[in-house]
């Protein structure tokens, strides 16, 4: 509603307005609520428009037939015409970060434009980036005034969900071994007697995270990419989820098995994915008495939402059910508005952070803070239970208190120690190509000539000296290999007020490349895999 009063205010005014969603599943959602209060003056920009649909709603944008335009990061470029407002929903997600050429964040793009076209920004998040709480806290960047707008109470009536951190650990050592807990067994019990709705977050697909031969100890890779072949059981297959590739296989006991390192036919399955959790609400709701009429479970995730309009047509049928589970990735946890939804389970909790990167606590901590909104939306109150190995993790901890508070202190004393982001600024210099040798010559070959600019640029380090300049690596990507290439990078960490991207364009055009060598500098990097 916030938003819709504002662009009603922009519309008065003669103007137009822009809003950005992170994903193409909330796009459908979003404009049927926009439609409803400004009718066809509204145009949608995203990917999984055809050429044709495309281009029809660019050409109504440049014909000044519409004012409003809603869409995804992309939409940030539509042709429209005196632009009173920008909105950026969900400001906080990485999606807004495009991660190939041309390289841009949505929010750095929207503010540039902003200040150009003399419109407002608003930001809009129930975590907002540590970034832009320091822009907000600093009250300026970039040559334009910030300030944070807080609305502490939701809607009408309804109240924070009841949060319950489950230690699974205690589960186990108890006997458990579902991958359900035992409170949210009972909780999903109550809520097919009950025909309620709930949303269960696992932000792994597949069935399970990987094989492995129990006599051998093999693990199946991808021999293009250095990453373990995810399970898939509906379609028995092994699947790479950094190059696509797929391999045909069965899983332990099936009869058919064989390890492709020593023939034992102990190939078996390890960890969980959303088929898997799938698999396993059968089971349950079998075991309470209930058929597939009774309660439907939805899997929503990459696989099942690669047809076109199948974002839509899911969120249609769990809408439409009198009892259902929408059981999901990471696309479920966010701009999701279903009153009905009163129970929200995370399945593991812990997924996200063991990332090798410094952001894998905040965007855990984003990412359950935002699957728990989804609860209690309505008139009834909402439960979230979270199960993990790491309850006593700060961002955890944060969510089940409804204290920001105490992640932010944390995670703020340790970004600054470190200087990270949001205290500097940090570019990834990526090296890729077919030679492994080469790739780590020239990886080696950069990071030395970015060192001595570097230190002629910024000196020594000094506690938290602002103008201290620091270059890691060169290293393997944690991704060391995708597609056959290899992959190292170099990180530079430069003072907030400083553009690096000159700076490093230069040290690797001093450079003579290899052929085959490829280098990408990604300034403000949000993608350190």
């Amino acid at each position: 509603e916030v938003y819709l009063e504002a662009i009603d205010h922009a519309r008065q005014s003669g103007r137009g307005a822009l809003v950005l969603v992170p994903e193409i599943s909330l796009t459908a959602q979003t404009v049927g609520r926009f439609r409803s209060r400004f009718g066809e003056d509204v145009a949608v920009l995203h990917s999984r428009l055809s050429a044709g649909e495309r281009y029809d709603q660019w050409d109504l944008i440049r014909q000044g037939r519409v004012h409003v335009v809603v869409g995804a990061r992309s939409a940030l470029f539509a042709p429209l015409a005196n632009l009173g407002l920008i909105v950026i929903d969900e400001e906080h997600e990485s999606s807004y970060k495009q991660d190939s050429a041309p390289r841009y964040h949505a929010r750095e793009v929207a503010e540039h434009l902003a200040f150009e076209r003399g419109c407002a920004l608003v930001l809009g998040s129930a975590t907002p980036s540590l970034e832009s709480l320091q822009r907000c806290h600093v009250g300026a960047h970039g040559g334009v005034r910030w300030a944070r707008v807080e609305m502490p109470d939701r809607p009408g009536d309804a109240v924070l969900p009841h949060v319950q951190v489950v230690d699974m650990t205690r589960q186990f050592a108890a006997g458990r071994r579902s991958i359900f807990s035992e409170p949210l067994t009972e909780r999903l019990k109550q809520i097919v007697s009950r025909h309620e709705k709930a949303v269960l977050l696992l932000n792994r697909r597949g069935f399970a995270n990987f094989l492995m031969c129990r006599e051998c100890g093999c693990v199946p890779e991808c021999p293009h990419c250095s990453t373990a072949l995810t399970y898939h059981e509906r379609t028995h297959e092994l699947v790479c989820h950094s190059c696509g590739r797929r391999w045909p296989i069965r899983a332990w006991p099936d009869p058919g098995t064989r390890c492709p390192n020593c023939g034992s036919r102990y190939l078996g399955a390890y960890g969980v994915g959303t088929q898997r959790v799938e698999d396993e609400l059968h089971t349950l709701f079998a075991s309470f008495g209930c058929t597939a009429q009774d309660v439907q479970v939805i899997r929503m995730d990459a696989d099942t939402t690669r047809e076109r309009g199948a974002h839509q047509r899911l969120l249609e049928r769990f809408d439409d059910a009198s009892c259902a589970v929408l059981l999901g990735t990471q696309m479920i946890a966010k701009g999701l508005d279903f009153p009905e939804v009163t129970l929200v389970g995370v399945i593991n909790a812990d997924t996200t952070l063991k990332f090798p990167d410094f952001r894998a606590a905040e965007r855990t901590y984003d990412l359950l803070e935002q699957v728990a909104g989804r609860a209690g939306r309505g008139e009834r109150p909402g439960e979230v239970i979270i199960q993990s190995y790491w309850s006593t993790h700060p961002a955890i901890a944060a969510v089940a208190s409804h204290s920001r508070k105490t992640f932010l202190d944390t995670e703020l004393a340790a970004r600054k120690e470190a200087h990270y982001p949001p205290f500097t600024r940090l570019s990834n210099v990526i090296v890729w190509g077919a030679n492994h040798a080469e790739v780590k010559k020239t990886a080696g070959d950069i990071a030395a000539a970015v060192r001595v600019v570097c230190a002629q640029a910024g000196g020594k380090r000094d506690g938290a000296d602002a103008s201290y300049w620091e270059v890691l690596g060169p290293a393997e990507c944690p991704r060391s290999r995708i597609k056959d290439r290899w992959r190292r990078h170099v990180l530079v960490k430069c003072p907030i007020d400083v553009s690096p991207g000159p700076l490093l364009s230069r040290c690797v055009k001093k450079l003579a490349l290899p052929a085959g060598i490829r280098v990408a500098i990604d300034v403000d990097a949000f993608n350190l895999m």
